[in-house]
């Protein structure tokens, strides 16, 4: 029987029209980009829900989800034979956020590497040529920059 781990991402819509990812930095990696969010956890009381802490962890901020607009899945990141990761992309308004307010556990484990917020215009052009994780999310973005400008 596989075990699914489910994951929340956000595709965070800033109100100056852009696009927020977080690039990860970390040791012997090559730097990287991400949609912010993270695993759900027993305490949370639905997918959403998962996302609005996270955002909070991630980066003391506030957001209002529009909508789930895709998904994927792959192996699960351990040796547990039947296990798959399962993310959630949902498109999200950024109300606002502090950095000074972030508290998830990736902040206190200096062999995390960093998480740095940056924004990017919403034109093909600008997702193309960024090493985006997963390979999915950087063809989604590239493919639906329509999509993500019509959310406003």
């Amino acid at each position: 029987m596989t075990q699914i781990n489910h994951r929340v991402r956000a595709l965070l819509l800033t109100p100056r029209h852009t696009l927020m990812m977080m690039k990860r930095v970390r040791d012997g990696v090559s730097p990287y980009y991400v949609a912010p969010g993270g695993g759900v956890e027993p305490i949370d009381a639905s997918l959403e829900a998962a996302l609005h802490r996270e955002i909070a962890e991630e980066l003391g901020g506030t957001v209002t989800i529009v909508r789930e607009v895709f998904r994927t899945e792959h192996p699960g990141e351990t040796d547990l034979i039947g296990w798959t990761v399962q993310h959630h992309y949902f498109i999200c308004h950024l109300l606002g956020y502090d950095l000074s307010q972030r508290n998830g556990p990736e902040f206190s484990n200096p062999a995390k590497g960093q998480y740095i917020p940056e924004e990017f215009p919403l034109i093909r052009d600008s997702f193309i040529d960024l090493n985006i994780l997963p390979a999915e999310l950087g063809h989604f973005l590239a493919s639906n920059v329509e999509l993500l400008q019509e959310a406003f």
